[in-house]
Protein backbone atom coordinates (compact mmCIF):
# COMPACT_ATOMS: atom_id res chain seq x y z
CA UNK A 1 0.00 0.00 0.00
CA UNK A 2 0.84 3.52 -0.95
CA UNK A 3 2.42 5.95 1.86
CA UNK A 4 -0.59 8.45 0.39
CA UNK A 5 -3.23 5.97 1.27
CA UNK A 6 -2.10 5.43 4.62
CA UNK A 7 -2.22 9.07 5.24
CA UNK A 8 -5.59 9.26 3.51
CA UNK A 9 -7.06 6.69 5.81
CA UNK A 10 -5.21 8.46 8.98
CA UNK A 11 -6.51 11.90 7.56
CA UNK A 12 -10.06 10.03 6.80
CA UNK A 13 -10.00 9.04 10.58
CA UNK A 14 -9.23 11.77 12.16
CA UNK A 15 -11.94 13.70 10.05
CA UNK A 16 -14.66 11.37 10.42
CA UNK A 17 -14.18 9.53 13.70
CA UNK A 18 -14.07 5.94 12.52
CA UNK A 19 -11.42 3.68 12.97
CA UNK A 20 -9.61 1.90 9.89
CA UNK A 21 -7.32 -0.97 8.77
CA UNK A 22 -6.28 -2.19 5.29
CA UNK A 23 -4.73 -5.72 4.98
CA UNK A 24 -3.33 -6.84 1.67
CA UNK A 25 -2.33 -9.86 1.59
CA UNK A 26 -1.39 -11.99 -1.92
CA UNK A 27 -4.72 -12.89 -2.99
CA UNK A 28 -7.10 -10.77 -0.72
CA UNK A 29 -7.81 -7.35 0.32
CA UNK A 30 -9.68 -6.20 3.99
CA UNK A 31 -10.80 -2.89 4.87
CA UNK A 32 -12.38 -2.68 8.64
CA UNK A 33 -13.87 0.33 9.54
CA UNK A 34 -15.65 1.36 13.19
CA UNK A 35 -17.15 4.55 14.15
CA UNK A 36 -15.27 5.67 17.15
CA UNK A 37 -18.30 7.08 19.01
CA UNK A 38 -21.85 6.38 18.42
CA UNK A 39 -24.20 9.02 17.10
CA UNK A 40 -26.00 10.80 19.22
CA UNK A 41 -28.77 9.01 20.99
CA UNK A 42 -27.58 5.28 20.08
CA UNK A 43 -25.62 2.93 22.32
CA UNK A 44 -22.09 2.30 21.56
CA UNK A 45 -21.49 -1.39 20.56
CA UNK A 46 -17.49 -1.89 20.01
CA UNK A 47 -17.48 -4.89 18.74
CA UNK A 48 -19.76 -3.98 15.72
CA UNK A 49 -17.73 -3.20 12.34
CA UNK A 50 -18.18 -3.44 8.40
CA UNK A 51 -15.71 -5.41 6.88
CA UNK A 52 -14.96 -5.20 2.84
CA UNK A 53 -13.59 -7.76 1.40
CA UNK A 54 -12.38 -8.21 -2.06
CA UNK A 55 -8.81 -8.98 -4.33
CA UNK A 56 -6.65 -8.53 -6.85
CA UNK A 57 -8.72 -11.31 -9.16
CA UNK A 58 -12.27 -10.67 -8.10
CA UNK A 59 -13.27 -8.00 -11.05
CA UNK A 60 -14.60 -5.31 -8.85
CA UNK A 61 -16.55 -7.91 -6.72
CA UNK A 62 -16.17 -6.89 -3.01
CA UNK A 63 -17.70 -8.79 0.24
CA UNK A 64 -19.71 -6.62 2.73
CA UNK A 65 -19.80 -8.14 6.20
CA UNK A 66 -21.81 -5.68 8.51
CA UNK A 67 -21.46 -7.12 11.78
CA UNK A 68 -18.26 -9.77 11.10
CA UNK A 69 -17.44 -10.23 15.39
CA UNK A 70 -20.98 -11.63 15.86
CA UNK A 71 -22.29 -13.03 12.13
CA UNK A 72 -20.96 -14.70 8.90
CA UNK A 73 -23.81 -13.06 6.88
CA UNK A 74 -22.64 -10.63 4.31
CA UNK A 75 -23.99 -9.22 1.31
CA UNK A 76 -22.02 -8.99 -2.35
CA UNK A 77 -21.54 -5.50 -4.69
CA UNK A 78 -19.62 -4.58 -7.47
CA UNK A 79 -17.48 -1.90 -6.89
CA UNK A 80 -15.73 -1.73 -10.86
CA UNK A 81 -12.42 -2.25 -11.39
CA UNK A 82 -9.60 -2.08 -8.77
CA UNK A 83 -5.78 -2.80 -9.82
CA UNK A 84 -4.67 -2.06 -6.38
CA UNK A 85 -5.54 -2.12 -2.53
CA UNK A 86 -4.83 1.67 -3.28
CA UNK A 87 -8.27 2.15 -5.33
CA UNK A 88 -9.70 -0.36 -2.97
CA UNK A 89 -9.22 1.82 -0.32
CA UNK A 90 -10.27 4.59 -2.11
CA UNK A 91 -13.38 2.98 -3.13
CA UNK A 92 -13.99 1.72 0.23
CA UNK A 93 -13.71 5.21 2.03
CA UNK A 94 -16.16 6.71 -0.23
CA UNK A 95 -18.61 4.02 0.80
CA UNK A 96 -17.91 4.24 4.32
CA UNK A 97 -18.70 8.05 4.04
CA UNK A 98 -21.69 7.14 2.13
CA UNK A 99 -23.36 4.72 4.56
CA UNK A 100 -22.64 7.51 7.09
CA UNK A 101 -23.91 10.08 5.44
CA UNK A 102 -27.36 7.96 4.71
CA UNK A 103 -27.32 7.23 8.75
CA UNK A 104 -27.58 10.59 9.15
CA UNK A 105 -30.41 11.99 7.58
CA UNK A 106 -31.88 8.40 8.18
CA UNK A 107 -31.58 7.25 4.33
CA UNK A 108 -30.30 3.91 4.98
CA UNK A 109 -28.54 1.12 6.72
CA UNK A 110 -25.52 3.48 8.16
CA UNK A 111 -21.94 3.12 9.34
CA UNK A 112 -23.23 4.33 12.70
CA UNK A 113 -25.22 1.58 13.22
CA UNK A 114 -23.27 -1.18 11.26
CA UNK A 115 -19.95 -0.25 12.41
CA UNK A 116 -20.93 1.47 15.96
Amino acid sequence: MKESTRELMKKFEQDYEVYLSATEALTYWVVYARQLRPPEGEVSHPHQGIRYVTGPNEEGNVLLFRNPASSEAFSAESWGPMATIDDFVKKALARILSEKDAGETGAGETCGTSCG
